[in-house]
């Protein structure tokens, strides 16, 4: 099938009257003209399924020749364009040119006639040179159709290689499918406009009539490409309220195109509405620029909805083309095709599929986040000494992990976190606590070596104890002046109260040293001593010995730092195993795998003094490592709290320095952590976050 639909021969010379019918010459069109170089050059107007062949002589050529060739360099397609030479009869032999041999072949000469000749001989080479053009741009058309074929495959190759990409991104996607757009059309500009709000929470429109779908509708723009000339859109065309084209879209949600010769705007061959002012919501310079041809095309998500859509403007005949002026537009830009509309629907669709995509990801996303919120409310209403903990660990690892990309030398220069590792840092990171939901309440909450209702306990046997002294010596007295049937001396009785206050004095003394050995400080050698001693004594009251101190309360009592017992502190480090066994047990995507591995190894320590799993360092996660840091770090800035008081900054560093120099945290990794002034980032926030309350 041939795409041209005519054949001009125009005659700058014609030596006969001629008649020539249309089936003589070929299925096209045939028109005949007489007219001069000049009048057949004057009309630069690009018609692509037309062809032209000039008659002319070879002084006429020769004169022209330099006019020619600007014809053919700006004019319309050279492959379009033919000449047939032939001698004027009536010029003397002497005076007929037969030197344009050698330069023939490079600008379209496709036959020549010497005289003399006759009618028929001049008729035949006629219709040879016709049947040349129509070969000669057919075979160009084929070619060209080829390339563009090429070009449109690899632009659909690309645009479902991305599609099925690992890394895809909505924005990203979108932006190459307005360039393949343009390119396998040859749009001068174009745009892409999306629903604003598409991936907004609270952006949930479900009405099923259409009126009311776009009624509150509003669009935003997305992406643009300009090849020639500044053009931007008005913000009336991201109102369906305010613009025709817009509303048009969204209602019939189908593609429709405008060319200026039919002034019409089709959508599937089909008169939709009149239009003088095309596109009136785009700006441009009207001195240099006008639009003569563009297409629009919804797009559509596979529920129907239409969540934006794609504008191009004047299709050029030529990639490489630069319309400066409005001449240019008149003379390259020809309207889009039904092939263009048919691939670029297509694309479009492609669009909607992806959106799709990416809302649907969207939506994951936001319902983790809810949830990885949700989660952060429960391991704080559980343990609300550590409100923000959490949030903030998050922000330290992944400025940790911003600034070991940032690293030129070093151990960890040619480590680089891509976007969806440093999600996982931070969602590690904001879970890695999760699992004190399974450690018992009091003890996450425990802020002394012995709970409340322990202290007390002692308390009251230690008031019970002076009570009984008490008793048991006025009941030796009474019993001593009843077999004596004698009042008792002033002697006796400063002895029973010399005696009780002895061991009310000695009782205070050692409840004084029990409050002040609660606390959760380091346990020096002579407080040490103290509670041995308390331990080791007892109470003689009658015949009975009664200790001070249950073998439970000596030992939580004697903890050397902190305030949990062996057990206790056992329990509160499983939580790493409990939110490892949690995490565990959600079906990560392949780039979150590792993400249950980095909370378990955050409490790990290079030289295996760690928990859970005593880790060394070449068994733990960098990751977790990280971690580490930021983990003991916010605990040592991080306001006061029950069991330890803030530490300054300053302070907090040396302390994690120590532990670098033990061999427990990793050195590269505090001096990136140092360099970078990553702990600064949190200090205010450490200050400033405080509880409502403590259950």
């Amino acid at each position: 099938m041939s795409p041209f639909e005519k054949i001009e021969v125009i005659f700058l010379y014609k030596p006969y009257e001629i008649n020539i019918s249309i089936n003589e010459i070929s299925s096209l069109k045939l028109i005949l003209k007489n007219c001069s170089l000049e009048e057949a050059f004057s009309t630069k107007k690009y018609e692509s399924e037309n062809l032209k062949l000039f008659v002319l002589t070879p002084k006429q050529y020769q004169e022209k020749h330099t006019q020619i060739k600007t014809f053919l360099r700006h004019g319309e397609n050279t492959k379009h364009v033919g000449f047939l030479i032939i001698e004027n009869l009536n010029e003397s032999k002497q005076n007929r040119k037969k030197n344009i041999q050698e330069n023939n072949k490079a600008i379209n000469v496709f036959n020549e006639l010497s005289a003399p000749y006759t009618k028929n001989h001049f008729m035949q080479e006629l219709k040879n040179s016709i049947y040349s053009l129509f070969i000669y741009a057919s075979s160009d058309y084929l070619s060209s159709f080829s390339i563009l074929r090429d070009i449109e495959s690899n632009a659909l190759k690309e645009i479902s290689q991305a599609m099925t990409s690992k890394s895809f991104l909505a924005g990203d996607f979108l932006n190459l499918v307005l360039k393949q757009s343009m390119k396998i059309s040859g749009a001068d500009s174009g745009f892409i406009i999306i629903k604003k709000g598409l991936f907004d929470d609270k952006n949930d429109i479900k009405e099923s009539n259409k009126l009311s779908q776009i009624k509150n509708q509003k669009f935003i723009l997305k992406y643009k490409i300009n090849l020639s000339q500044k053009i931007t859109l008005k913000k009336e065309i991201f109102d369906p309220k305010k613009s025709k084209i817009t509303k048009l879209l969204c209602e019939e949600m189908i593609g429709i195109s405008w060319h200026e010769e039919s002034n019409i705007i089709v959508s599937k061959n089909k008169k939709i509405k009149s239009t003088s002012s095309p596109l009136s919501e785009i700006d441009f310079d009207p001195k240099h620029y006008k639009i003569k041809s563009y297409c629009a095309f919804p797009i559509r998500l596979p529920s129907t909805e239409v969540d934006g859509f794609i504008i191009l403007l004047n299709k050029k005949i030529s990639e490489d083309l630069i319309l400066d002026k409005k001449s240019d537009i008149d003379n390259y830009v020809t309207h889009f095709t039904a092939h263009d509309l048919n691939l670029l629907e297509s694309l479009a669709n492609q669009s909607g599929i992806a959106l799709e995509h990416a809302k649907l990801i969207h939506d994951l996303k936001q319902v983790f986040e809810s949830f990885t919120a949700a989660s952060i409310i429960a391991i704080e209403s559980r343990d609300p000494s550590t409100k923000g903990h959490s949030e903030r660990v998050a922000t330290l690892t992944v400025a940790l992990a911003d600034a070991i990309n940032q690293t030129p030398t070093g151990l960890y220069a040619a480590l680089q976190f891509s976007k969806i590792q440093i999600e996982e840092i931070r969602y590690a990171s904001l879970l890695h606590d999760f699992g004190k939901i399974g450690v018992r309440e009091h003890i996450l909450q425990k802020e002394k070596k012995l709970f409340p209702f322990e202290l007390e306990k002692i308390q009251s046997r230690f008031s019970t104890i002076q009570d009984k002294m008490y008793i048991n010596i006025l009941e030796s007295y009474l019993n001593s002046l009843m077999l004596k049937k004698t009042n008792p001396t002033e002697e006796e009785i400063a002895k029973i109260k010399f005696e009780v206050k002895k061991v009310s004095e000695k009782l205070e003394n050692y409840w004084k040293i029990i409050l002040d050995v609660n606390e959760p400080a380091l346990l020096s050698v002579e407080t040490f001593e103290k509670i041995s001693e308390i331990a080791g004594s007892q109470i003689i009251i009658g015949e009975n010995s009664v200790p001070l101190l249950t073998p439970h309360e000596i030992n939580l009592l004697s903890i050397k730092k902190g305030s949990l017992s062996q057990q206790e502190r056992i329990e509160i480090e499983s939580h790493v195993t409990h939110s490892y066994n949690f995490l565990v047990q959600i079906p990560w995507s392949k780039e979150l795998k590792d993400l249950p591995e980095i909370v378990y190894g955050h409490h790990e320590r290079l030289d295996g003094s760690g928990y859970p799993r005593k880790l060394k360092s070449k068994e733990i996660p960098v990751q977790a490592k990280m971690m580490a840091i930021t983990d003991i770090y916010d605990a040592l800035v991080a306001r006061d709290r029950p069991y330890k008081k803030a530490i300054p900054y300053e302070r907090a560093l040396n302390i994690l320095e120590s532990e670098v120099k033990l061999g427990k945290l990793d050195a590269a990794l505090f001096k990136i952590f140092v360099e970078a002034k990553v702990g600064e980032l949190t200090l205010e926030a450490s200050m400033d976050d405080r509880p409502s309350s403590v259950a």
